[in-house]
C-alpha cells in the first residue's frame, strides 16, 4: 500500500462518500462505504424478557422484528444478544417528515419512535419457536452512535 502525505484536511472525509459527519461531531458515525448517514438503533424486549438462540430461527422473533423494520429501512448489519438487537440502518423512511421539516424529520429519535410503534403493533407473542418475546412491550432506542449489542 502506498504511503501518502496529507498536507490539509481532517478526519471527516475519509473517502469522500461519507456525509454530514462534521455536524455529528464526536460519537458520530463516519460511513466510508455508505451513501447516507447511518443510524444505530437498539431494540430491547420488555418485561425482563431475553432473546434465546431459538429466536434466531426462521420465523422466530428476530426475523419478525427485522421484517417489520425492513418495510421502509435498509438494514446494513445487526447483532443479537440476550438483552437486545442492535441494528445499523443505512437509510430509513420511518418517522415523520413534512415539507416544513424538509428531511430533518428523519432523525434517530423520530425513526426509533416510529419503529417502536410499528414493532409494538405486531401480535403480542411473536416468533413460532419459543414465544418468549412480547412485541407490545419492546422499546426501541435511537442513537447516532455505533454501540452495537449493548444491553
Amino acid at each position: 500500500m502506498a504511503i501518502q502525505t496529507r498536507y490539509v484536511g481532517d478526519s471527516y472525509g475519509v473517502v469522500n462518500v461519507d456525509s454530514a459527519t462534521a455536524q455529528a461531531g464526536l460519537g458520530g458515525i463516519v460511513a466510508t462505504g455508505l451513501t447516507k448517514n447511518p443510524i444505530a438503533i437498539s431494540i430491547v424486549p420488555g418485561s425482563q424478557q431475553t432473546f434465546a438462540s431459538t429466536d434466531l430461527a426462521t420465523g422466530g422473533s428476530v426475523e419478525t422484528i427485522l421484517r417489520a423494520i425492513a418495510v421502509d429501512s435498509t438494514i446494513t448489519m445487526y447483532q443479537v444478544n440476550s438483552g437486545s438487537i442492535s441494528i445499523l440502518l443505512e437509510a430509513s423512511g420511518a418517522g415523520t417528515d413534512t415539507a416544513a421539516t424538509a428531511g430533518s424529520g428523519y432523525t434517530a429519535t423520530t425513526i426509533a419512535s416510529a419503529l417502536q410503534t410499528r414493532i409494538q403493533g405486531l401480535t403480542a407473542n411473536i416468533g413460532n419457536n419459543t414465544g418468549n418475546i412480547w412485541a407490545n412491550t419492546a422499546t426501541v432506542v435511537g442513537s447516532v452512535g455505533f454501540k452495537l449489542a449493548t444491553s
